[in-house]
């Protein structure tokens, strides 16, 4: 049996055990632990946590035991051979050094809370900001879950075997959101930011939304932001945080009845209808600004510059509302009006939807302001269909809706299947047979499947030039897995 070194234990995840009040049920992570007659709660408890280490294929975890009858609570660790090191102790000894570090911390969070306040009265006219602070080195690290059997098959040459694994909440996806980070979601509802490479946890959120793809990085006020909308609220996390803070709490800014929020943009909005926006200054203050009437928000650039669009004209107005420039636009043939939908696809192309005389879709280059193509779909995408995007590739899909917007730009019409990820010209979803491919090069050949062990398998949630990350449930305990590419590069 070897010692334990709690420097080499990774903060997260946690494992919760809890003792009922009535001193009647014990709860790991919130699902029931037997408790044999030869047992009491502990040994139950400790049995328990190694059992799911193995299944996890992890080490060592930290534990949170808590005692509702005696309103207690204690913090371990344990192994997976079931040592067990009490951090009590050690915490006292350090009582004094956490102290300290907590009053830097608290500064984050006081300014978090101090601007909840106003919020809920809508944050008008009050500066809303989002406490970043410079991210410290993380220490060194070993990946966890490391050879864990996938449980669903990968796609052709990657590894069946898992490069490492965490602990996700079922039916989650994962978001690449920057190139060195992969947000994740946790058991417990909060949202991890992860070295993709390794799986080190380098960031962590409070909040997380249902729909991790929903999680967008913009600017407020000069700063990096995550934020999302989700349950009548735009939620704003800052991006840089030390490396130790345990979770970071968002900004939440309520959106009352009639209104939507929009995070794809380069600085979140919110819509207001009857051709008002609010959006926020360079200090972060909220503000109404009425844009040209008959059109529709293209983007608001982190310089608070906002670019609308209607059936003829491209507008670029400051943050006040002010028109700086009319630039003539025209519009596909059948579209009489401004576009009913857009989903910005990169820093210079948007994607845009008409539904009024016709149904038609096509793609603005927002540089020059001219469509670089357009067609007729089977259907127009839903606002809250998940969209798909390879900007190196510059290829998309959304809905029904296949997207080539580069040297061979094309609108595809893609047979019926649960999108789940893009790499090059290759779309994985899932359909009644089982995972497949859909190939936006070849768009008359059917959906191509791979060796599966059934028609059940996910299709992966994310595809890179390196590996695929898939999302997996056994026996009620879901995971996600990254599995390495085996040979050369996926692009194709």
């Amino acid at each position: 049996m070897t010692l334990i070194d709690p420097q080499k234990v990774p903060v997260f995840p946690v494992y919760t055990l809890q003792i009922s009040e009535d001193r009647q049920r014990l709860t790991l992570d919130g699902a029931p632990v037997p408790v044999l007659d030869e047992e009491d709660f502990i040994e139950a408890g400790k049995n328990a946590v190694i059992a799911k280490l193995a299944t996890h294929h992890f080490g060592a975890v930290r534990v949170c035991a808590i005692d509702a009858s005696t309103n207690s609570s204690w913090d371990m660790i344990i192994s997976a051979d079931g040592e067990v090191l009490d951090l009590s102790a050690q915490q006292e000894a350090e009582q004094a050094k956490i102290e300290r570090a907590q009053r830097t911390k608290k500064r984050l969070f006081i300014a978090g809370a101090s601007t909840l306040a106003v919020l809920a009265l809508g944050g008008i006219g009050t500066a809303v900001v989002i406490a970043n602070q410079p991210a410290t080195t993380a220490p060194a690290y070993t990946p966890q879950g490391v050879g864990a059997t996938l449980p669903a098959a990968p796609p052709p040459h990657h590894e069946a075997t898992a490069a490492w694994s965490h602990p996700t909440l079922a039916d989650a996806t994962v978001n690449m959101i920057s190139p060195d980070r992969l947000l994740t979601a946790d058991p417990e509802g909060t949202v991890t930011g992860r070295n993709p490479d390794t799986g080190q946890p380098v960031w962590r959120g409070d909040k997380a939304p249902e729909d991790l793809a929903s999680i967008h990085q913009g600017t407020w006020a000069g700063k990096p932001v995550y934020t999302a909308a989700e349950r009548n609220e735009l939620r704003l996390w800052p991006v840089e945080t030390p490396y130790d803070t345990p979770s970071v709490a968002p900004t939440s800014i309520g959106l009352e009845a009639g209104q939507t929020a929009r995070t794809d943009t380069h600085t979140p909005y919110i819509e207001l209808g009857d051709w008002y926006i609010r959006v926020p200054d360079t200090a972060g203050t909220l503000h109404d600004v009425m844009i040209p009437p008959g059109s529709t928000v293209l983007d608001v650039a982190a310089d608070g510059t906002i670019t609308t669009i209607s059936a003829t004209t491209i507008y670029t107005l400051d943050n006040t509302g002010k028109i700086l420039e009319e630039k003539n636009f025209t519009a596909p043939e059948g579209a009489t009006k401004y576009p009913v939908r857009v989903w910005l696809l990169d820093d210079t192309h948007a994607l845009l939807a008409w539904d009024d005389t016709e149904r038609v879709m096509g793609v603005l280059n927002t540089s020059t302001g001219s469509m670089l193509f357009s067609g007729t779909p089977r259907a127009i995408p839903t606002a809250t269909d998940p969209l798909l995007v390879d900007k190196e590739a510059k290829t998309a899909a959304i809905g029904s809706v296949g997207i080539s917007y580069g040297d061979q730009a094309a609108l595809i019409d893609l047979p019926a299947a649960d999108l789940s990820a893009i790499h090059g010209r290759l779309i994985y979803a899932n359909s009644n047979n089982g995972p497949v491919t859909l190939d936006l090069g070849n768009p008359e050949a059917e959906p191509k499947t791979w060796a599966n062990y059934r028609a059940e398998d996910p299709a992966p949630a994310l595809v890179t030039d390196d590996a695929v990350y898939l999302v997996a449930t056994q026996l009620e305990n879901t995971t996600v897995y990254r599995s390495n590419k085996t040979n050369g590069s996926t692009r194709q």
